[in-house]
């Protein structure tokens, strides 16, 4: 049987959420980095519904977002270690990692872009690139402005809407630094799981940790590199770099 197949973005927090997920739980399978615009094609293709990344094809089995691909990998993971969905605390984590995934990771999104995608264009162009095959390289090439544009207008990115999910996000840390308050490791229960995954993969853009797989080298547009050195030394944004360290 060939290895289950992952589709992403390299960019996409959401997409290393579900690539930190598979890692984890040590089930071996086949990244596949796709271009903005081609990634439709492969969704249009695969039956999904929506085009959004991640996408992981494990047999016949079609499996489309990272929270559905974290309960995949629970239940296909053959090793000894605690599952990600916990028994005894599986309603508060999920409930968690639903907080994490619709607030965080979409305000976060729309904050970078708003002023990298908006304002610096080109410095979000090599992330989008890295790892891309020949010819799909050289199509963002010919057509980023294009992509920009719709991306622009699929996120309603702007000055305006940006500092607006600037304010969620903070907020959201703020929410963050009050559940590490107590010294606790994990954010649910006793052990590591989907919660943990999901707020630390979400927010690695702030905490830039050495062994991300893209985001260690991301060059941040000026105004959110000056709130990354306002807020590096939160509760919130260590926890994401000591997660990394330990988990990742």
């Amino acid at each position: 049987m060939p290895k289950p197949a992952l589709y992403v973005f390299a960019i996409s927090h959401y997409c290393e959420k579900a690539r930190w997920a598979l890692d984890y739980m040590d089930i071996d399978y086949q990244i596949n980095y796709l271009a903005p615009g081609h990634h439709r094609k492969i969704a249009r293709k695969l039956g999904v519904k929506g085009s959004s990344l991640p996408i992981l094809v494990a047999g016949g089995q079609v499996v489309h977002g990272s929270a559905e691909i974290i309960s995949w990998a629970d239940t296909a993971a053959v090793n000894e270690k605690a599952r990600l969905i916990p028994e005894s605390s599986a309603e508060k984590c999920l409930a968690l990692e639903k907080r994490i995934d619709d607030i965080l990771g979409v305000h976060i999104r729309r904050y970078y872009y708003s002023e990298a995608l908006v304002e610096h264009p080109k410095s979000v162009r090599p992330i989008f690139t890295k790892d891309l095959p020949f010819l799909q390289k050289l199509s963002v090439g010919l057509a980023w402005r294009v992509i920009c544009e719709a991306m622009i207008k699929g996120m309603d990115l702007g000055y305006e809407q940006g500092q607006e999910s600037r304010r969620i996000v903070e907020e959201e840390l703020d929410w963050l630094d009050g559940l590490l308050s107590d010294g606790r490791k994990f954010l649910c229960g006793n052990q590591f799981s989907c919660a943990d995954i999901a707020a630390a993969s979400l927010l690695a853009a702030l905490a830039t940790p050495e062994n991300h797989p893209t985001y260690a080298n991301l060059r941040l547009p000026p105004r959110v590199a000056e709130d990354m050195v306002n807020w590096g030394n939160r509760r919130s944004v260590n926890w994401v770099r000591e997660s990394y360290s330990q988990y990742r």
